[in-house]
């Protein structure tokens, strides 16, 4: 996150997917200034196996990459603009690349398409916290902790 708050300022660096593109027009009407680049491929290092067999040996790496995977797809779930971000249409297999695992980590994602739905309410006591409907982000958490 960057430039939090009314005047403040500050950069960032968004890379997008190509179906992802669309969300530049919103960027655009926001007036935030976007310089767009691309990159040859010719002109990129190739070091994915290297960082697959590093993120498969190393414990910690592991985990981190799994929790970044996750909320990747957390994120892409609960999205606003459905239309350029559709979880659904996600390349799996390609954003598991992109976080160095040759096989994608297990995420539920009919689970997470549905936690927009509507949580029903259990009668009488108890539940989730005594007939209060719970907050979007609860609903989230439990679709991922179910897989």
């Amino acid at each position: 996150r960057t430039a939090r708050g009314v005047h403040a300022k500050g950069r960032a660096l968004l890379l997008l997917l190509p179906s992802e593109v669309g969300f530049l027009k919103y960027l655009r009407a926001a007036k935030v200034p976007v310089s767009e680049y691309e990159f040859p491929e010719s002109k990129l290092s190739k070091v994915q196996p290297q960082l697959e067999r590093l993120v498969e040996k190393n414990y910690y790496l592991n985990k981190s990459a799994k929790d970044a995977y996750r909320s990747y797809i957390m994120s892409y779930a609960s999205h606003g603009h459905k239309d350029i971000f559709d979880v659904q249409a996600l390349d799996l297999k390609g954003v598991a690349t992109s976080f160095c695992f040759s096989t994608p980590p297990n995420v539920n994602i009919s689970a997470l398409a549905k936690t927009n739905a509507r949580v029903q309410r259990r009668g009488g006591g108890g539940g989730f916290g005594q007939g209060k409907r719970p907050q979007k982000r609860d609903r989230l958490g439990y679709a991922l902790k179910k897989d």
